[in-house]
């Protein structure tokens, strides 16, 4: 039996930084939902997002290989396996925090990726991640954090932590936490946006 080794806190904080980004969020979302989109229609797809935001998307999906340039008649960015993955993985997430009403019950799907990924690298909840099945002393700690309403909510953070948890083991890439801002000139950039 290969065991994979634990991630430390430091390291979950890290990957769950770049994971977190609203630009990367929708991109990789909007990609799955929706199949390419087109380099001239990043402005009108993404009307919602700062063009900063939408080119910071941009630079971590191709830093750590999550999209990639096609061609469909014209320029345009697809989802790599990896980035399929992370599809997935966002997914996950996002069922888990629709199904638990967080953070709020009227929360937006980035909201809720983000809010629950930055649960996860809570210290409080590193244990009801990382067992299975998770203790109930572990579980009690979150809830004592103030972190979920109960108990029964805690220890089913388990399964969506360990999809967020293997999917980072895979693509070691996050873990470095950085993500090398755009060289390209400002006006390409517009343009493109």
């Amino acid at each position: 039996m290969i065991t994979t080794p634990t991630l430390t806190t430091a390291q979950v904080a890290r990957a769950v930084t770049v994971l977190s980004h609203p630009g990367l969020i929708r991109l990789i979302a909007e990609i799955d939902d929706n199949g390419p989109v087109n380099r001239r229609m990043l402005g009108r797809t993404f009307a919602d997002l700062a063009r900063h935001q939408i080119r910071h998307g941009l630079d971590a999906g191709r830093a750590h290989q999550l999209v990639r340039v096609g061609h469909y008649g014209e320029p345009c960015y697809l989802l790599t396996r990896r980035g399929a993955d992370l599809a997935d993985v966002y997914d996950t997430v996002a069922r888990w925090a629709r199904a638990h009403h967080f953070p709020a019950p009227a929360s937006d799907f980035v909201t809720r990726i983000q809010q629950t990924l930055a649960l996860l690298r809570h210290e409080a909840a590193l244990g009801v991640g990382t067992e299975a099945p998770a203790h109930l002393h572990q579980a009690q700690q979150v809830v004592d954090a103030g972190l979920l309403p109960d108990t029964e909510t805690a220890i089913s953070l388990h399964g969506t932590r360990a999809a967020v948890s293997e999917w980072i083991r895979i693509n070691p890439s996050v873990l470095g936490g950085t993500t090398r801002c755009s060289t390209t000139a400002p006006a390409m950039v517009e343009s493109a946006c």
